[in-house]
């Protein structure tokens, strides 16, 4: 139980709470307007500064801010029925100050710092806290409560005392909570098997791993390191193949003293046919030209010849022109020299085609036979080559080999992963049927809260197991309007007060934030606050709320509901800089 929030800070306001009911009201000052809100007035502060004296990260918190550094905040609590008093300050985050008889009375180890005051680390603070409030051990250490994924104080005091970040969905108390955090904790505190969900999460764990791996198989940080099977399997085919071919011609090769010579020999013999062949284009090319010609060489007509010289004639008239006779006989001998040069010609170029193809068929034959001797051997240094080769396709081999068994072991373990999510969903089950009455509870008191806050309404607390572990919905029907969302987390809230209580003996306080209530119609909130109030009675527990005064002003409690009752001394406001929690006001 929360018995009071005190500082040294000169300006503080204390906070005094009782058992039961606790309203925390924040008064609105006439100046108040949209633009001007309650924000400033500490209702939200006092929430983080318990969170601070539970043991919460000092860094970035809001004691640790360079106005309040400087102070110790104290907080007295009813811890296992003894009243104690613990102190804390930002600037020595680490320690927990206590009373020397405070912590003997609470077998809490204590430590005295230089000035004589006496101390518990905050992480035996946090320890001690877990073990007296929901049964953890104390200390964890050798425990399954030392280990990764196990219910932990924080996590657990988080579902009492929702900060703004816990108040989207029930199940989880900050948005970047992951799931086995909640899985675990919420498992734990309805008494259920919580280990579970813890080596779920190692099995998520493992998946991951995987998934990476794989990646990296695609072309990521690691390249072509592992594969699937069936990728690797005819990529080894094709290597196997390989190295075969070049084993039986490294083992058949014979080394040829003069092989280089006889090389030689065939690569010249080669290079002069090539020759030959180019040369045979061209002459074969001049012997076309010659063939077209002696075809189109041919004497003019004589018609052709007299119409020349008529136009002779007409265009020189004064020219001597000779006999057509004797025109005729000179140009049929200039054209019979001309025929008798191409034939000529063509007879040159014919033979010398045929020489050319007599020595290519020399030449050929003779590298036929150079090549004939060469089969099958070779230069040393050729089969120092054909060795490398087979070095590289052996040394390929034995990698895609290992790479191939690495992808066998992942794509199994991915199976055997599979069978461990079907062990652990079985196991689940099992454990939600052997503890049915612990279900039974959470689910029954969940059912209640929803009856009584709604007559045209119902509502269940649905637990499930899945194949990612236990499932924690609890679904109102109907519309979503009206804040059910947030009066779905204040139903699991006062289940888990509930039944934490009958399982671990329980924190006994629930903290409710106005926050939680934005946006939910005046009626439920009334409802909430009576049944809180309710509850808190029968478990001799506290229900703390913080409210804007003129909200909870206007809720339509009860006539039989003393309202000033459960109001705190302590009343905030946002009128003037001093009204506020702390008396001043800070960026």
């Amino acid at each position: 139980m929360i018995l009071a929030i005190e500082s040294d800070l000169p300006s503080f306001k204390p906070v005094i709470f009782g058992s039961g009911l606790n309203v925390l009201l924040s008064d609105k000052s006439p100046e108040s307007n949209d633009r001007k809100t309650r924000n400033s007035a500490g209702k939200s502060s006092i929430l983080e500064l318990l969170h601070f004296l539970l043991g919460g990260n000092a860094p970035n918190s809001l004691p640790a801010h360079s106005s309040l550094a400087d102070y110790t905040f104290y907080g007295t609590f009813v811890l296992d029925g003894q009243k104690i008093q613990v102190g804390r300050t930002a600037r020595d985050p680490a320690k927990i100050f206590v009373t020397h008889n405070d912590g003997d009375a609470l077998s809490l180890p204590l430590k005295e710092d230089g000035s004589g005051r006496h101390f518990a680390s905050n992480e035996n603070w946090k320890a001690f806290l877990g073990h007296t409030l929901f049964g953890l051990p104390f200390p964890t250490t050798g425990t399954a409560y030392d280990q990764s994924y196990s219910p932990s104080f924080r996590s657990l005091v988080s579902y009492f005392a929702r900060r703004r970040g816990g108040l989207s969905k029930p199940q989880t108390t900050s948005e970047r909570q992951q799931p086995w955090d909640w899985q675990v904790n919420l498992s734990y505190l309805l008494g259920l098997d919580w280990s579970v969900a813890r080596e779920l999460e190692g099995v998520r764990h493992q998946e991951r791993q995987l998934v990476e791996l794989r990646k990296a198989a695609k072309g990521g940080a690691l390249g072509e390191v592992i594969g699937t099977v069936a990728e690797l399997r005819p990529k080894i085919v094709r290597a196997e193949a390989a190295a075969a071919v070049l084993r039986k011609n490294v083992s058949e090769f014979r080394v040829l003293d003069a092989y280089k010579h006889w090389s030689d020999q065939a690569a010249d013999a080669k290079s002069q046919m090539l020759a030959i062949e180019r040369e045979n284009v061209m002459l074969k090319q001049s012997l076309s030209h010659l063939e077209d010609a002696l075809v189109d060489e041919r004497p003019p007509g004589p018609s052709e010849l007299e119409r020349l010289y008529q136009a002779v004639g007409v265009e020189l008239p004064d020219t001597a022109v000779r006999r057509f006779e004797e025109v005729e006989a000179f140009h049929l001998s200039v054209i019979a020299n001309r025929r008798a040069r191409l034939q000529v010609e063509v007879q040159e170029i014919t033979a010398h085609l045929g020489d050319a193809q007599r020595r290519s068929a020399v030449l050929d034959e003779m590298r036929s036979g150079i090549l004939r001797r060469l089969a099958g051997g070779g230069a040393f240094e050729d089969l120092v080559a054909l060795q490398s080769q087979l070095s590289k396709i052996e040394g390929d081999l034995s990698s895609l080999n290992e790479r191939y068994k690495a992808a066998e072991m992942l794509e199994g373990k991915a199976t055997e992963l599979q069978i461990d999510r079907a062990n652990l969903k079985r196991r689940l089950q099992e454990d939600h049927h052997a503890r049915q009455k612990k279900l039974d509870r959470a689910i029954l008191a969940v059912g209640r809260v929803i009856e009584e806050l709604y007559d045209d309404r119902t509502g269940a607390f649905v637990i499930g197991a899945s194949d990612n572990g236990p499932t924690f919905d609890i679904k109102i029907e109907g519309d979503r309007g009206g804040g059910i969302s947030q009066i779905e987390i204040f139903c699991l809230d006062l289940a888990l007060l509930q039944c934490s209580n009958v399982e671990h003996g329980g924190p006994k306080f629930l903290f409710h934030d106005s926050h939680l209530f934005d946006g939910v119609d005046e009626r439920q909130v009334a409802h909430a606050l009576v049944i809180g109030q309710q509850t808190a009675d029968e478990l001799g527990g506290q229900y703390i709320v913080t409210l804007n005064s003129d909200v909870y002003d206007r809720l339509p409690l009860p006539l039989d509901f003393d309202r000033e009752a459960v109001v705190c001394a302590t009343r905030l406001s946002d009128a003037g800089d001093d009204a506020g929690l702390f008396g001043f006001r800070f960026e």
